[in-house]
């Protein structure tokens, strides 16, 4: 993962907008070259997930899956994919990249970090995208599960996909600043994957499980989506209060995300850490 460089004179704020756009096209194309020369990694990735829910289903169903679970918990399945396949990849990318000692090589890019890193973003976002499209549609249809789609679901789905990069580009940012950093990551995933709604319907939680699960990264999207694909509106989630808690929630996430990132680099520069040591 090539996400870091510094910005030097003439950098893309000096030579305008087509520069600032090619050296973003170049980071997010690079990973989708990589996403491709590991297509096998994705597609695995893609059959284990799907196993993984298969059997959560069955044993909560006992032995039975029915349609009005999958129809609940299908997108907790699909918000999870991206935010944790995203974090796992963006942390061990760059963790790649600091024990092979190539890390301080990017420090040479005329780009600022934020560029690049935002370029390896998309490209994270759309490979964990695809792996839930696929997931999305197998089960959908699979099942026949029925939702009422419309321009309104939109709205959680873009939310909640910029809620899931946030959190991915935090535990990036982490990496730089903490040796057990893959620890942090895997439990914080298994914490999201348990308490967004992928196990169990977030409205079957006691109440005061449910107002903690507003802090965990998705699961406010995954209620609005249920919301929206019942068909009851995005003016329901508003009223409740979910939708609001939603946008504060993205804004929160990928604030601490991106303030995590510049202070955890400024840091690693200062204190030798782009590389080991």
């Amino acid at each position: 993962m090539t996400a870091l460089g510094a910005a030097a004179p003439g950098g893309p704020a000096a030579r305008g907008l087509p520069l600032t756009i090619r050296l973003f096209g170049t980071e997010a194309g690079k990973g989708l070259r990589l996403m491709w020369a590991r297509r096998g990694l994705l597609v695995s990735g893609i059959v284990s997930g799907g196993i993984v829910y298969l059997m959560v289903r069955f044993l909560i169903g006992g032995g039975h899956i029915t349609r009005a679970m999958v129809a609940l918990t299908l997108p907790a399945l699909l918000a999870y994919e991206v935010a944790v396949k995203a974090s796992l990849q963006g942390s061990g990318g760059i963790a790649e990249e600091v024990h092979g000692g190539t890390l301080e090589q990017s420090q040479l890019s005329p780009a600022r970090p934020t560029l690049l890193v935002s370029g390896r973003l998309a490209a994270l976002g759309a490979e964990q995208l695809i792996a839930a499209a696929v997931l999305g549609v197998v089960f959908g249809l699979g099942y026949r599960v029925h939702y009422t789609t419309g321009p309104g679901v939109l709205v959680p789905v873009l939310l909640t996909l910029a809620d899931a990069l946030g959190y991915a580009l935090l535990m990036t940012a982490l990496t730089l600043r903490f040796a057990s950093i893959g620890a942090i990551v895997h439990v914080a995933g298994m914490a999201i994957m348990f308490f967004n709604g992928a196990y169990l319907p977030i409205s079957w939680f006691p109440h005061g499980v449910q107002v903690f699960t507003r802090f965990v990264p998705t699961a406010l999207g995954v209620q609005v989506m249920n919301t929206t694909l019942a068909g009851r509106g995005l003016g329901t989630s508003w009223a409740d209060g979910t939708l609001p808690w939603l946008i504060a929630h993205v804004a929160v996430i990928t604030g601490l995300g991106w303030l995590t990132y510049t202070r955890t680099l400024r840091r690693a520069r200062r204190e030798g850490g782009l590389s080991a040591r």
